[in-house]
């Protein structure tokens, strides 16, 4: 398993850069969550960590972490390698999640092929 952040421990958004817009003092202020394989598929979910919320994430936290199966954490970002996708501090950016973009926080949502 990988922990994998959001928005990404680099940036200035994320909740752990020291004096950022979301900083936390803690990880566990963040939405607690845990990708998961989806019935016999090889789909992945990500779902709610009820360790520490016992009802799962407000959505109104500032950040989000969770844990992540290794081979699908290290994918992600496989087609975009670092030096040619390196971003300069204070450099604006803008995530997408193609398949997801009809989803609304704290309801289940599937993947939609475009």
């Amino acid at each position: 398993m990988d922990c994998d952040e959001f928005a990404m421990a680099s940036t200035h958004e994320s909740g752990g850069f020291p004096g950022g817009p979301n900083q936390v003092s803690s990880g566990d202020e963040c939405a607690q969550l845990f990708a998961d394989k989806m019935g016999t598929s090889s789909d992945f979910g990500l779902l709610a960590d009820t360790r520490k919320a016992k009802n799962g994430p407000s959505w109104k936290e500032s950040c989000g972490r969770a844990a992540t199966p290794s081979a699908e954490s290290q994918a992600a970002f496989k087609k975009f390698p670092a030096p040619r996708w390196r971003m300069l501090d204070n450099d604006t950016f803008f995530l997408s999640m193609p398949g997801f973009e009809h989803c609304e926080a704290g309801k289940p949502c599937s993947w939609r092929k475009i």
